[in-house]
C-alpha cells in the first residue's frame, strides 16, 4: 500500500470518529437523560412540600417520551416524597379549542374523598395529546387549578415559532380553567439538547387584567433554560402571578339582590357591598355589579347548576355574592372565600289575634291577685259586721246586707250610703278606704295601658306548634336542603312540606297581612324588610308578625367564584384581616343605625296618617258595657228576689216559721 493511500484511510477514520463523537441521536439515551435531569431538577427546586402528584400518561407516544416518563417515575418513587397517581385519558372530548363559556363547571367524576392534586407533571410530544389529556385532568375530582404544572412538550422543530405557538395554546387552554402556575419546557430548534422553559403573566395591568377573552398570544416569558440537562440560571421558575396593584382593572360581580347585604339601590345599607368594595380597593380594582333578581341556584346534575351559579359557571362574571351561606355542594364545584358577616335565621309567624276588649277587665291582675281581692272582700264584709255588732253601731251598719254592700261600694271607689257612727268602726272604715284607693288607682292605671295596648291570644312559639297549626311554611330554596336532606324525622317532615319563595317581601305580607304563611328568614333581612314595608306594622307601630326567640341556626356568608379563581386566596386573606380589625361588627352597627333612622321615618309617616286625637271606640268600652250588662242582670235578679221576699205570702210564711220556732224553744 502506498503512502498516499495510507494517509487517505487515516483521514477518513479520523473524520468518522470525530463526527460520531459530535453527533448525538435526538431520540437516543443522551437526550433522554438530559430532559429527565432537567425536569427532575425543576421538581427538586419547586416541589418542596409533600402532596398528591398527578403524573399524566398518554398512549401512542414516542419511545423517548416513554423513557423520560419511566426514568422520572423511578426517581419520584425512590424519593418517597409524593403520593403519585397516574392519570390517562379515556374517550375524552377536546376542550381547549372549544367555546368554553358554558363549560365553567366540568366535573364528571363521582365525588370521592381524595385530596386535590398539589402538582401535575405532563410529558408529551404533541399538542393534540395535551388537548385530550387536559379534558381528563380538568374534569376529574382531583383537579386543582392552584397546583403547580410542569409540562414537557418533547417536540423537535426547525423553527422555535412552531413550539411557541403550541406553548401559547397550552397556556391559554389552562387559563380558561384558572390554572396559571404553569411552566412548559420545549426543545430549542438549533440545539435539541437544550430546552427553553416558558411561562407567562396572565395579569399584567393595566393592559392585561385577566379577562375571560384574553390569551397567552405574544405574551410568553422565558423563565429559564436547560443546557444538556442542567439549569442555566439558579432561580425559581414559578414566580408570583398575582400583582398587588391591578391599576384600576374592572372585575365583574354577579350580585343577588339580598337586603341588607347588597342591592341596586346605592342608598341602601349594602353592608356586604361595602366590604367587597373595601377589599377590592386594596388591590386597586373596581367592581362592575350585575344585579340578579333570583336565587343562588342548586345543582341539577353533575356539574350542572341553575340560578345565579349557572350564570357564574357560564362566565358571566368573576364573583357571585349576595348573602350566600356555605353549602357542601357548592364547595365541591366552586371556589369560595372565607366566611364573614354571620347571620341568624329564625321562624316568623303571624301575630296572634288580639284578645277581646272585655278581657281587659280581668287580665289586669294575675289570678292570685284576684283571688286575694275576692277573699279580702268577704273578710272586710265580715269584719264590718263583727265590729258594728260589738260597738253597737246603727242598725244600718249592723245589717248583714249593708255591711257587704258598703264594702263593695268602697272597693269600687264610691262613697258608702251611711258612714259609721262608732269610733272603732270609723277607724276600720278609714283604713278600708285607703286600701280601696290604692287598689282602684292601680287598677285604673293598668286598665288604661291594657286598653291602649291590648293583649293577644295564645301565640305560636315553637316549630312543633307551627307544623301542627296547619300553616304553610317555607323560605328560599337553598334553605330547603337543610331540612330535606336531614336524617332527623321531624326535620324531614318540615322539608317535605316546604314551600319555596322567590320574593321575601311578598312572603312577609302573606305572614303579617294575609296570615296564611310562616317564613324562615335571616334576622338582618327581616329587620330590613320591616323598615321599608309599612304593611307589616299596625297604626301604632307594632309589628303584625312574631319572631321565635330561639334561632334555628346561625350561619356566615361567603363569596363564590369559579374553581381556582386566582385572586380568591388573596381576597380571603384580606377579608380575614378585616374581620380581625372589627369590620364585621362595624358593618352591623352601620346597618343598625341606618335601619333605626329608616324605621323612625316609617313611624312618623304612620302617625301622620292618624288624627291628632285618637278617640276610644266601642271596642275599648266592651269591658264597660259588659260590666253594665252584669249590673242590669244582677240588679234585676236582686229586684226579683226583693219582690219575692217582701210579698205578703212570703212574709206570712216567714212569720209562721218564726212562731213555730219560738214555740219549740
Amino acid at each position: 500500500m502506498s503512502v498516499d493511500k495510507i494517509f487517505l484511510v487515516n483521514v477518513v477514520i479520523f473524520i468518522q470518529v470525530h463526527i460520531s463523537d459530535g453527533v448525538v441521536n435526538p431520540f437516543g439515551p443522551t437526550v433522554v437523560n438530559d430532559y429527565t435531569n432537567c425536569i427532575s431538577k425543576v421538581i427538586d427546586n419547586e416541589f418542596h412540600e409533600p402532596g398528591l402528584l398527578i403524573f399524566a400518561n398518554t398512549n401512542n407516544v414516542s419511545t423517548s417520551v416513554t423513557r423520560i416518563r419511566t426514568k422520572l417515575l423511578k426517581r419520584l418513587h425512590k424519593e418517597i416524597k409524593f403520593s403519585i397517581e397516574i392519570m390517562s385519558p379515556n374517550n375524552e372530548v377536546e376542550i381547549c379549542d372549544l367555546d368554553n363559556y358554558n363549560l365553567g363547571v366540568l366535573h364528571v367524576d363521582v365525588y370521592v374523598a381524595i385530596p386535590f392534586a398539589n402538582y401535575f407533571v405532563i410529558i408529551i410530544d404533541s399538542y393534540t395529546d395535551f388537548s385530550f389529556l387536559a379534558s381528563k385532568l380538568i374534569r376529574s375530582r382531583s383537579w386543582n387549578p392552584f397546583a403547580k404544572f410542569i409540562i414537557l412538550l418533547f417536540n423537535f422543530v426547525q423553527d422555535d415559532k412552531v413550539n411557541i405557538d403550541y406553548v401559547e395554546r397550552v397556556l391559554s387552554c389552562l387559563f380558561k380553567y384558572n390554572a396559571i402556575n404553569v411552566i412548559i419546557a420545549v426543545p430549542k430548534a438549533n440545539n435539541f439538547r437544550n430546552a427553553i422553559i416558558y411561562s407567562w403573566r396572565p395579569y399584567d395591568p393595566p393592559k392585561y387584567c385577566g379577562y375571560f377573552n384574553e390569551t397567552a398570544k405574544d405574551r410568553l416569558v422565558v423563565q429559564n433554560m436547560c443546557e444538556s440537562g442542567v439549569l442555566k440560571h439558579d432561580r425559581k421558575v414559578f414566580d408570583n402571578k398575582i400583582p398587588h396593584d391591578m391599576e384600576g382593572c374592572v372585575i365583574e360581580v354577579l350580585a343577588l339582590q339580598r337586603h341588607p347585604f347588597i342591592s341596586d339601590d346605592e342608598y341602601d345599607a349594602n353592608i356586604e357591598k361595602l366590604m367587597i368594595d373595601a377589599m377590592l380597593k386594596r388591590f386597586k380594582m373596581k367592581a362592575r355589579y350585575n344585579f340578579i333578581d333570583g336565587y343562588r341556584g342548586e345543582r341539577e346534575n353533575v356539574g350542572e347548576w341553575n340560578g345565579g351559579l349557572k350564570k357564574l359557571a357560564s362566565k358571566s362574571g368573576h364573583l357571585l355574592l349576595g348573602g350566600i351561606f356555605p353549602d357542601f355542594d357548592v364547595h365541591e364545584d366552586f371556589e369560595t372565600s372565607v366566611t364573614y358577616l354571620a347571620d341568624a335565621y329564625t321562624w316568623v309567624v303571624p301575630r296572634a289575634h288580639k284578645s277581646a276588649a272585655w278581657v281587659a277587665l280581668v287580665i289586669i291582675f294575675k289570678s292570685l291577685v284576684w283571688y286575694s281581692v275576692i277573699a279580702g272582700f268577704f273578710l272586710c264584709g265580715i269584719t264590718w259586721k263583727i265590729i258594728a255588732e260589738l260597738s253597737e253601731d246603727s242598725d244600718y251598719n249592723r245589717s248583714f246586707r249593708h255591711c257587704f254592700l258598703n264594702t263593695w261600694i268602697t272597693v269600687l271607689g264610691f262613697v258608702s250610703y251611711l258612714h259609721p257612727v262608732k269610733e272603732s268602726l270609723r277607724v276600720f272604715f278609714v283604713f278600708l278606704n285607703i286600701y280601696c284607693m290604692l287598689f282602684s288607682t292601680a287598677y285604673q292605671t293598668k286598665l288604661f295601658e291594657v286598653l291602649t295596648n291590648p293583649s293577644y291570644e295564645y301565640q305560636i312559639q315553637t316549630v312543633e306548634e307551627l307544623v301542627e297549626s296547619g300553616l304553610k311554611f317555607g323560605g328560599f330554596e337553598e334553605l330547603h336542603d337543610l331540612f330535606y336532606n336531614s336524617t332527623d324525622p321531624f326535620d324531614y317532615r318540615i322539608g317535605d312540606q316546604w314551600t319555596d319563595i322567590t320574593n321575601i317581601t311578598e312572603a312577609m305580607i302573606d305572614v303579617a297581612v294575609h296570615r296564611n304563611f310562616s317564613l324562615l328568614c335571616s334576622r338582618l333581612e327581616l329587620a330590613h324588610i320591616s323598615g321599608i314595608t309599612p304593611e307589616l306594622s299596625d297604626s301604632v307601630g307594632n309589628y303584625k308578625y312574631y319572631t321565635f326567640t330561639d334561632n334555628v341556626f346561625s350561619v356566615p356568608i361567603e363569596t363564590i367564584a369559579l374553581r381556582g379563581f386566582p385572586f380568591m386566596m388573596e381576597f380571603s386573606t384580606t377579608i380575614t384581616i378585616f374581620k380581625q380589625s372589627g369590620l364585621n361588627e362595624g358593618l352591623r352597627q352601620h346597618f343598625a343605625h341606618f335601619n333605626e333612622r329608616r324605621r323612625a321615618r316609617q313611624l312618623r309617616a304612620l302617625l301622620k296618617e292618624k288624627s291628632d286625637v285618637n278617640p276610644l271606640s266601642s271596642e275599648h268600652l266592651q269591658g264597660g258595657f259588659l260590666a253594665l250588662a252584669l249590673g242590669y242582670v244582677s240588679g234585676t235578679l236582686a229586684l226579683i228576689v226583693e219582690v219575692i221576699v217582701n210579698c205578703d205570702y212570703v212574709q206570712n210564711k216567714f212569720a209562721n216559721f218564726k212562731r213555730r220556732v219560738n214555740l219549740l224553744s
